[in-house]
């Protein structure tokens, strides 16, 4: 029963977050695990030998680096690392025909990919991977009236009345909206 239940949330929640995870969905997906797995950036090594802001396990990091286990605190390899391993995550889950969402790599990163390609991952997993799928989400929705407003700015620019004059004293051009700023947070 319980293994009939796991094998729907799965494929409930392969359908429901439908979107793929690209290029622009890592940076989003990478930094919500950050968030869930390491929040205060601790730097001791956990009671399951994770280590660093991915709280990557010896194993996890040697199969993507020769780079001693230790350097998972660095934040600069870490990234590196948690890169390969999103990417190999992908990969697996495209090869074997699952969505490559930030749910499904969530939930591999938190109990493997085996444990999500046989339909056994522990309800804890779907938790986390729920949490980090959420805050995919509001990272998303925080960009998106950035770059909106980025859209607007460049518009806006383009159709500025310019006006020059060939004096060889005055040379200046004239704005018709004032420039405007957008402050965007970035890790």
């Amino acid at each position: 029963m319980k293994r009939h239940l796991l094998k729907f949330v799965l494929l409930v929640s392969t359908l429901g977050f439908t979107t793929i995870a690209g290029a622009s969905d890592r940076w989003e997906t990478l930094r919500a695990i950050n968030w869930v797995e390491n929040p205060t950036n601790q730097t001791h090594v956990g009671r399951f030998g994770e280590l660093g802001p991915y709280q990557f396990r010896p194993a996890t990091w040697r199969m993507h680096t020769d780079k001693p286990f230790r350097q998972a605190i660095d934040r600069t390899v870490a990234d590196e690392v948690a890169v390969k391993h999103y990417e190999w995550i992908k990969r697996t889950f495209e090869q074997a025909g699952i969505e490559p969402n930030a749910f499904n790599i969530a939930m591999a990163w938190n109990c493997g990919v085996d444990a999500v390609l046989s339909g056994r991952a522990p309800s804890v997993s779907y938790n986390y991977a729920e949490r980090v799928s959420n805050l995919v989400q509001t990272l998303k929705e925080r960009v998106q009236p950035a770059v909106a407003e980025e859209s607007r700015s460049t518009e806006r620019r383009e159709q500025l009345i310019i006006e020059e004059r060939s004096d060889e004293q005055v040379r200046f051009r004239i704005l018709q909206d004032t420039p405007r700023f957008v402050l965007a947070a970035t890790e």
